[in-house]
């Protein structure tokens, strides 16, 4: 039998990346969804599989539904999958979900190419879809009528106790078999406050698995040929909000002896006594935990306020240190260029990931990212507020982002003051502020010699914090991309 629904993954804007950390969550889940309630379904990935293209014209040749994932960066991709689509099987209806969608849901469904948009999450919505439900009856959509759009009710929350577990054999076997990093996820969205975050923009409410489920999940990884020896991640935006939850899990791993090195989020302040203190720190390691990754954004109280991150810069410090004393690696990320933010603000920053990294060669730190403005929070409307235009329709996102790494260049920026400092930051800090041998080991391909002469020039810019006229940094990234 054919499939009936084909879930697309589209491949991202910068090609060359190495994607093979993970797989494509959120349609495993859909199609695992699909599958348990008896309608045919296939994945394929743009991002992870050489033979995509011919994959896809042979798939499209045949089925009902074309359901697209889509983050910003994937819009060219996306648009250009979907043209083939309704090139090869005209009457396929397309539809797309994902972040971009969720957050511009009329200007996706506006365009010619797309048929429907899932706002959200998306099991129930296109199950409902799939089994022929009259539209204007399904929660969570938005669709056209002629020239008219039509936005339904939006859905309530799905509950992950309440969903299949998830069935590896849907993923195609060359991306399981090239995996370095084995995804989980035992819940959704995060209690927390954060103004730049997704999860608090789209009032994403934490929802989990039993304990008893992850376990279960975990028992059926260990069994797979495919995975073993490989590191999980439970990519949970937050793995420890119902600590007995987190308990019951980390007991379990040890109690059954299954062997799994993993890794997952946390938050700064729940490192401390009475909740995850010395006693706990040490059933992590033994259970197979690794590293931890921490949400620190900023090293400026006034940012970390103005954020409503709800963390002080000397609990970060402190996270770091009891990590490090229990074997786990702390991991940071970081991010600066918000709308507001002064440049003592960014050295703040600078100035906590400088005492980080002196804790040990083990810290690890992503960033700083430049901040990049998401629809529904009240810093989104402080970029608009400075003159910042959001572009009008999926053509122009797909142009403005085609040779973007990221979702947008700082370049287009107007709230952004010192763009060179604000662009080149995590690159000074990626090969100034770590080890020569840190710096060295980067995955990024140059000439030796030349990578050499590069990271000696971030390393005394480190040193000195002297971040001006970065001219080596502007002829590296024309070099890089």
């Amino acid at each position: 039998m054919g499939n009936k629904v084909l879930l697309i993954n589209p491949p991202f804007n910068i090609a060359k990346a190495n994607y093979d950390s993970s797989v494509s969550v959120g349609l495993l889940s859909i199609a695992t969804y699909l599958d348990a309630k008896g309608v045919p379904v296939k994945i394929l990935d743009g991002a992870r599989q050489k033979n995509f293209l011919a994959e896809l014209e042979r798939e499209a040749a045949q089925g009902d539904y074309a359901g697209l994932s889509v983050m910003t960066t994937q819009l060219p991709g996306a648009l250009e999958i979907s043209r083939l689509i309704r090139k090869i099987n005209p009457g396929r209806k397309i539809i797309w979900g994902g972040a971009h969608p969720t957050f511009f849901p009329e200007q996706t469904v506006k365009h010619k190419l797309v048929d429907i948009v899932i706002v959200g999450e998306g099991e129930e919505t296109f199950y409902e879809i799939a089994s022929g439900k009259n539209l204007t009856e399904i929660k969570g959509i938005l669709y056209k009528e002629g020239e008219k759009i039509i936005v339904n009710p939006r859905r309530e929350l799905c509950q992950p106790a309440q969903m299949p577990l998830f069935k590896w054999e849907l993923v195609p076997p060359e991306i399981l078999e090239k995996l370095y990093l084995i995804p989980s996820l035992t819940s959704r969205g995060c209690p927390h406050r954060c103004t730049f975050c997704i999860n608090a923009i789209l009032q994403n409410r934490w929802r989990a698995r039993t304990a008893e489920q992850v376990l279960a999940d975990l028992r059926i990884i260990k069994s797979k040929p495919y995975f073993a020896g490989k590191p999980l991640r439970f990519w949970d935006e937050n793995f420890f909000v119902d600590f007995n939850r987190a308990k019951a899990i980390i007991d379990g791993l040890i109690t059954e002896n299954l062997n799994i090195s993993w890794e997952t989020t946390v938050r700064a302040d729940y490192i401390r006594e009475g909740m995850i203190g010395d006693e706990f720190m040490g059933k992590l390691k033994k259970s197979g935990c690794y590293l931890l990754s921490f949400g620190a954004e900023s090293g400026s109280p006034a940012i970390l306020a103005k954020i409503k991150k709800d963390i002080k810069p000397e609990q970060i410090i402190y996270s770091a240190k009891q990590c490090l004393k229990h074997g786990i690696i702390p991991q940071y990320s970081f991010m600066i260029g918000l709308p507001g933010e002064s440049k003592p603000d960014m050295l703040m920053t600078l100035d906590l990931i400088d005492k980080l990294i002196k804790l040990s060669d083990q810290v690890q730190i992503l960033g700083p990212q430049a901040f990049r403005p998401y629809p529904g929070s009240i810093l989104y409307q402080e970029c608009l507020a400075s003159g910042w235009r959001e572009p009008r329709d999926l053509a122009e996102w797909a142009h403005l982002i085609e040779n973007e790494l990221n979702y947008l260049t700082v370049r287009n920026f107007p709230w952004v003051r010192h763009k060179d400092f604000v662009e080149s930051m995590e690159a000074y800090v990626r090969f100034g502020a770590h080890s020569l041998k840190s710096a060295m080991g980067s995955s990024v391909k140059a000439p030796r010699l030349v990578k050499l002469a590069f990271v000696l020039l971030c390393q005394l810019r480190w040193r000195l914090k002297f971040f001006a006229w970065p001219i080596e940094f502007k002829l590296a990234k024309r070099a890089t991309t």
